[in-house]
């Protein structure tokens, strides 16, 4: 009566049911869900904001409407500060969805994510941020390789990367991109751009694969950047389990972990991913 009083409309037929009053999140398999793809907060001399940052390559799954308001909220928390969820949609498709209203049931109490992405993106140049807007860009088609201008211009921009990024960056990109840009794209890392591009992708990872096996065993150190790169990967499209997470880790046979990278690309679950 209170709640009908109210404006709150209960279901036809329902029956009350006391439930458990601690709200911590304990089964495994539902704390897997709350793990967000990225968290970032940005702390001043005037307080300080976190940023939630979700990536969709598809519209988001029911899922996701139970999972994102429990991120805002329980981030909002942990940090004591205002949140927000932002939404990097790679599709069209998955920047449309993104944008929806997320209704919790609370009367006015409701999320609406933040979306940029395809369509949405700055543009790549620029003095500030040009390496990350590029690899955006590139990941959402807004920045088409078929030409070679366009590749030009992503070269020069991911070399003003930090040498530890550049490496990444340019395996997402030649990951995400059709055959002939690619063959395109490391004919111009050899030939036209020689440093840091051939140096900076295949010789610079070949050398810290060597320079950590001194201390671990060149194997195991090449292995074993090659294993974060596809983790960090997967974690922008998936859920990755803690058990999966240490099977990536243990692997010490690149030309699987580099099997399972190019799987990744195209693979929509990961069952398609490690499927044997």
């Amino acid at each position: 009566m209170l709640l009908r009083g109210l404006g709150v409309r209960l279901p036809a037929g329902a029956t009350a049911v006391m439930a458990d009053t601690n709200l911590s999140v304990r089964d495994p398999d539902q704390n897997q869900e709350l793990i967000a793809d990225t968290v970032v907060v940005f702390e001043g001399p005037d307080g300080k904001v976190a940023v939630i940052a979700e990536v969709q390559k598809d519209p988001p799954r029911g899922t996701r409407h139970f999972a994102w308001p429990a991120y805002a909220c329980v981030a909002r928390y942990r940090h004591r500060c205002d949140v927000v969820v932002l939404v990097i949609g790679i599709t069209r498709a998955a920047v449309r969805a993104s944008a929806k209203k997320i209704q919790t049931g609370h009367p006015n109490f409701y999320l609406e994510p933040l979306v940029t992405g395809r369509g949405l993106l700055p543009g790549p140049g620029g003095p500030a941020f040009a390496p990350e807007l590029t690899v955006l860009n590139v990941v959402t088609g807004d920045l088409d390789l078929s030409s070679h201008e366009a590749r030009m211009l992503a070269l020069v921009n991911i070399a003003s990367a930090p040498q530890d990024r550049r490496e990444s960056y340019t395996r997402y990109i030649r990951a995400v991109i059709p055959g002939a840009a690619r063959d395109a794209l490391e004919e111009l890392m050899r030939t036209v751009i020689k440093d840091p591009f051939l140096d900076g992708f295949i010789a610079e990872g070949r050398a810290k694969g060597k320079a950590e096996g001194k201390a671990e065993g060149k194997a195991e150190g090449k292995a074993e950047g090659e294993a974060r790169i596809l983790l960090r990967y997967l974690r922008t499209r998936f859920t990755v389990p803690a058990t999966l997470n240490d099977q990536v880790m243990a692997c010490a046979d690149t030309a699987q972990l580099e099997a399972w990278f190019d799987r990744a690309v195209k693979a929509t679950t990961l069952e398609e991913v490690f499927a044997d």
